[in-house]
């Protein structure tokens, strides 16, 4: 039996944190979630790290979510997420992690969140919410890896302006009707500078925020889906931020063709525009303007029980000013293997290599190296519910 199609919709469900109600979209309540884990294997620049860890294969989580069919069309929808640490007690007692979520402390209710209301009209939601971006580029890209190992997110390939976040605080979403294969979305979230506006307590929400503004459009027909996305960031004025050119933006375009016989192929072009990488992702050459380019495509073939997949791609530095890294490109190979024992668990491998020449990635500050190559790769179980 080939569980290909339920396996890529709990893959993307896994990696991203899911939709806005139960899963076939009945009435009623449910828990679904992820864990995945295995032996994960890191080299930043000579530097090797290896253990038994989580994430490698997507983000370990739990979400709550429900419907309630209200009449004459109209549903309210609810979710819950929390990211789990199942690896160290530490994580889940509320001490701080290199998991998911940006390295947030593993309490509960660390990944989506929202509630709101569908109907003809489409879907209007309020909460913590993940950006079309992510949805319409790195999954639709990469829909069996999403934002974990192999498929360039994090390294050169981006679901924000900051490369570092999938979703933001006080955000109101809008999902329209689907219209012969035409979709649009999207997103708001208020910009917050309590060291601005004295009145701003913590009762409002969560405080130093910027504002975030996001349109998209997808169409699917057929064989071919394929998504626009602009997101852009204003952090002028927030506390946090360190200097006052702090607008930021990225273009994604992301389309992927099914051609059969268990083929898939994608492609992904991106631009990333940056005054300066401060106070939400960072980087180096922060005195430098950031203007990067990114193209990439891959590979999706599934034989019986068996998925393959490749992705190569590049970044360039278009800022030929930047003291280190203008005018140079980065280069990016990943690969997955996964093998499904059911419909609810795989073992799966992956693999991936950056050679960094742009300066798209951070490496981690205890690691004095010139040597711009990171290899990753995990090997483990992965379970979806």
């Amino acid at each position: 039996m080939v569980y290909t199609d339920k396996l890529t919709a709990l893959a993307t469900l896994a990696a991203t944190g899911a939709f806005a109600q139960t899963t076939d979209g009945s009435n009623g309540f449910q828990i679904t979630g992820n864990f995945n884990a295995g032996l994960v294997s890191n080299n930043f620049g000579g530097n090797k790290v290896s253990g038994f860890e989580q994430n490698g294969m997507g983000t370990s989580s739990i979400f709550f979510r429900g419907t309630e069919d209200l009449g004459g069309g109209l549903k309210a929808n609810f979710l819950h997420g929390t990211d789990v640490q199942f690896m160290t007690v530490a994580g889940d007692a509320g001490s701080m992690y290199s998991g998911s979520n940006s390295g947030k402390v593993g309490t509960f209710g660390t990944d989506q969140k929202l509630v709101g209301l569908s109907g003809a009209f489409g879907a209007v939601n309020f909460g913590a919410i993940n950006n079309s971006s992510l949805y319409n580029g790195i999954v639709l890209f990469n829909p069996t890896v999403g934002t974990s190992f192999g498929g360039g997110y994090g390294s050169i390939i981006c679901a924000d302006p900051s490369c570092g976040v999938v979703r933001y605080d006080n955000t109101l979403e809008y999902k329209s009707p689907v219209i012969n294969g035409f979709q649009a979305f999207g997103q708001y979230a208020t910009k917050q500078k309590n060291a601005i506006n004295t009145n701003y307590t913590t009762t409002l929400g969560a405080l130093n925020g910027p504002e975030m503004a996001e349109v998209s459009a997808k169409y699917s027909n057929g064989p071919l889906t394929a998504a626009y996305t602009h997101l852009g960031t204003d952090a002028t004025g927030v506390a946090t931020a360190t200097t006052a050119a702090v607008k930021k933006s990225v273009d994604t375009f992301a389309a992927a063709y099914d051609l059969g016989n268990g083929l898939r192929l994608g492609a992904l072009t991106q631009k990333l525009k940056a005054p300066t990488l401060v106070a939400y992702g960072g980087a180096e050459d922060l005195t430098k303007n950031t203007d990067r380019s990114t193209t990439a495509v891959n590979a999706i073939y599934t034989m019986g029980l068996n998925t393959f997949m490749l992705t190569v791609g590049q970044a360039k530095e278009n800022n030929a000013t930047r003291t280190t890294f203008g005018g140079k490109t980065s280069k990016f190979t990943g690969v997955q293997y996964k093998y499904a024992l059911s419909k609810m668990t795989s073992l799966e491998a992956r693999w991936e290599k950056l050679d960094d020449a742009a300066g798209t990635y951070t490496f981690p500050a205890q690691f004095t190296t010139t040597d711009r190559i990171r290899t990753r790769s995990t090997v483990g179980v992965n379970m979806n519910f």
